[in-house]
């Protein structure tokens, strides 16, 4: 995944509010909805059957049965169907290789899951190919990171290397560690500890150290934000390079490591992407051999300057260790047995860091694999399922797991539908490409259909892996999915057998609180750390992202320790992650479920009034942060406070009417299920946030200053860190700015529940 799991949520800050339930009929069988079904069959399915030719493999079913009529529960049938031991075998075969996108295993593997997904029946099959730029190390003149002598001596050099420490340690097909889009380049000189690479570790070192990083190389820990972020953080402070690594206070809890545990060795090292979401050649328009590309001398990596590198943390220790300067403060303190000292430089005043980048772009076919169900009522309504197949290494946790558990979804609803169970819409199913270097394979696809999504998409449910320790349930949702994320857990059963908790709700509800312990936390910031991001962020579509974690209250780490590196394996997983599958078994039936009910459910069970509690709730705490020296600069904030309240009027007015509802027929239920879709919409700016017009959803998006996270009212807040923090006074008319958007906004969102809305 692109690095979302970086952050953890141990302040859920989402008080997630008891809430009246809709009282939904959940349709079994497919049938009803004459007039509406009648027009839809005649739409087609839109981003599938009208679009065939861009497409460079299709399969169409012609064989698949028309709807029969059926008795059992679909529900019923997918919890007994789903198999973990398929859900294993389906691991193992995936894990065989190195799968990084662009190599022959990233491409093997696209075939493998294409055949798979067409021998399971499913109306279509299509593998998409777009042309988009990528970065890969120099395997023939690797990546180094050295401590010289005044001679140019070697003195020290980090490997180049993980030491095998298992059976698929010896693979040649592994990739070095290196960071993708990171430039190439030479950097010489004293060294700089930064802590984890911040703005505000920065201005620390500034303000109380007196120490400035320009003309020297910096070396950070790798957490707490994207680490693209911290090479634009130190390139932005005038160093010239920077080293990352992963810290065992951060990812190392335990008195034994891989292989003997699932702790991460000293020779683990943890690869990643710097660059941006998407193509960076064609943005804003999908990566077809129509489309033009801007040169890469005018493209993002012109902009980057200073080069990156990882490295692990036995070998991070001989740079720390050999450091001058006064002693950080607690909290920069790590894991490893030295004192960490500032810099800069080193004790020994004839040696210096060099820190040497080879990588390579070009431009590399990638390609995802998408599916579909064709829905017997309405075809043009689409359930979105997406994970994708790429991995830095062999990825077993990350994403693999995840493909594991769709391809086996897959089979099942296949058989489902020879047995006459199809659904009411369009189920399409996912396996993006080249997200570990920047989301590149959907936010493609994504631009290529982002008409139609943006019209017809119900909901995208992304499960960028499935398990990474078999303890509790984490999900990211939009407000508008919260309600069906619950409805479907109480649906799974407990994954962990012989306790008190009956439901997949239950125990999640029970190691996972709220605030006032009424229902599950869940947290409202998706960011850009995985392939929901476009969806959400540019298509407005509501999405999920979900996995099975650790108890963070056990372990204060800030991801699973072998996160992106080549101990990532089957057998690392199946020892020590989940080694009778039976988490990952309940995110198949928890994802499967919810796809299900979401696709038949004749009215749609989103409730609106979470959204307006949330934007309530983050306005005030504007208002909190900001209010007095707002009043200073004249910022209107009451007109802010008049829109809340609008929506808040409008989302309440809604569900009272849907709860007592009285014209069910198929247009009156086309009409509201269509204000629910297009509500989240009103969240979204054509013109996007400033200076990152690529992001458009006003309510949230990633921060400026940390891609992996979001913030509520993004626009208004990464301004007033600006003006705040990087002391930007003239600022000020933005921040005014982006206030009366984000009003505007709000203003919009409550008109279109409205009946007529104008």
């Amino acid at each position: 995944m692109n690095d979302r799991k970086n952050i953890r949520f141990s302040n859920l800050s989402i008080n997630t509010m008891d809430t009246d339930k809709k009282k939904m009929v959940r349709s079994r069988l497919v049938m009803g909805a004459v007039v509406v079904g009648a027009v839809c069959l005649g739409i087609g399915i839109g981003i599938g059957y009208a679009a065939r030719g861009s497409s460079s493999d299709q399969h169409i079913n012609g064989n698949a049965p028309k709807h029969e009529a059926q008795t059992q529960d679909p529900v019923d049938v997918l919890l007994s169907s789903l198999d973990s031991n398929n859900i294993k075998e389906n691991l193992r075969r995936y894990t065989s290789r190195p799968r990084m996108s662009g190599t022959v295993g990233g491409d093997e593997i696209i075939d493998i899951i294409a055949d798979e997904w067409r021998n399971s029946g499913l109306d279509m099959v299509r593998v998409t190919p777009y042309d988009v730029l990528m970065s890969y190390p120099n395997r023939t003149n690797p990546n180094t990171v050295e401590l010289m002598s005044n001679n140019n001596e070697v003195v020290f050099q980090a490997a180049t290397y993980e030491e095998p420490l298992d059976a698929e340690g010896n693979n040649s097909e592994i990739v070095p560690p290196f960071n993708a889009f990171a430039v190439a380049g030479v950097a010489e000189g004293d060294l700089v500890y930064v802590n984890y690479g911040r703005i505000e570790d920065f201005v620390f070192l500034r303000d109380n150290q007196s120490i400035s990083v320009e003309g020297k190389i910096v070396i950070a820990r790798y957490g707490k934000i994207f680490r693209g972020d911290k090479v634009k953080i130190a390139q932005q402070y005038n160093a010239t390079g920077i080293i990352m690594y992963t810290d065992p206070a951060d990812f190392n809890m335990g008195n034994s490591t891989y292989p003997n545990s699932w702790w991460l060795p000293g020779s683990g090292v943890q690869r990643g992407t710097t660059g941006p979401d998407g193509d960076m050649l064609t943005m804003f328009y999908p990566a077809k051999d129509y489309t033009y590309r801007i040169p890469k001398s005018e493209s993002w990596i012109a902009d980057s300057t200073i080069p990156a590198q990882p490295i692990g943390y036995g070998d991070a220790k001989h740079f720390l260790s050999a450091m001058k300067g006064n002693q950080v403060p607690v909290s920069w303190r790590g894991g490893l047995p030295i004192t960490y000292k500032f810099g800069p430089g080193f004790t020994n005043n004839t040696i210096k860091a060099r820190l040497t980048v080879n990588n390579l772009e070009e431009v590399k076919t990638v390609r995802n694999v998408i599916g579909y169900i064709r829905g017997e009522v309405e075809p043009d309504r689409y359930i979105m399922l997406g994970n994708h197949h790429d991995s830095w290494v062999f990825g077993a946790i990350d994403p693999l797991s995840g493909s594991a558990v769709l391809t086996e979804i897959i089979r099942v609803l296949g058989n489902m539908l020879k047995q006459g169970l199809r659904p009411r819409r369009t189920i399409v199913f996912g396996s993006w490409g080249a997200e570990e270097h920047g989301l590149i394979g959907s936010t493609e696809w994504v631009e290529e259909y982002m008409k139609v999504l943006y019209e017809r998409t119900v909901a995208y449910l992304n499960v960028d892996y499935a398990c990474d320790y078999p303890y509790v349930l984490v999900a990211g949702t939009s407000p508008l999915l919260q309600d069906s994320l619950y409805q479907s857990a109480k649906k799974v059963p407990n994954p962990e057998k012989n306790t008190q908790f009956n439901t997949l709700y239950d125990v999640w509800k029970d190691r996972l609180p709220n605030t006032d312990k009424t229902e599950p936390s869940v947290y409202y910031s998706l960011g850009s750390g995985s392939d929901m991001a476009t969806f959400y962020q540019r298509a407005g579509v509501p999405s999920v992202d979900m996995w099975f974690t650790y108890d963070e209250n056990k372990w204060d780490i800030l991801s699973y320790p072998t996160y992106h590196s080549a101990y990532e394996t089957f057998e690392m997983f199946t020892r020590f992650i989940d080694p009778n599958f039976n988490f990952t078994l309940a995110m198949a039936q928890m994802w499967s479920i919810m796809a299900w009910d979401l696709a038949n459910e004749e009215l749609l069970p989103f409730d609106p009034t979470r959204y307006a509690t949330a934007i309530k709730d983050f306005v005030a705490s504007l208002k909190k942060d900001f209010s007095e020296v707002w009043r200073q600069q004249n910022v209107n904030i009451q007109a802010m406070d008049s829109a809340v309240r609008n929506l808040t009027k409008s989302t309440n007015a809604f569900k009272a009417k849907i709860q007592s509802l009285v014209d069910t027929s198929p247009l009156s239920i086309r009409m509201l299920n269509d204000k629910m879709i297009q509500f989240e919409r009103a969240f979204i700016d054509p013109e996007g946030l400033p200076d990152r017009r690529i992001y458009k959803h006003v309510m949230f998006a990633p921060s400026l200053y940390d891609s992996y996270s979001d913030n509520s009212f993004p626009g208004v807040v990464d301004t007033m860190h600006d003006i705040q923090i990087n002391n930007r006074t003239d600022k000020w008319g933005l921040l005014k700015q982006q206030v009366s958007v984000a009003t505007y906004t709000i203003q919009s969102a409550a008109n279109t529940l409205d009946d007529i809305g104008l």
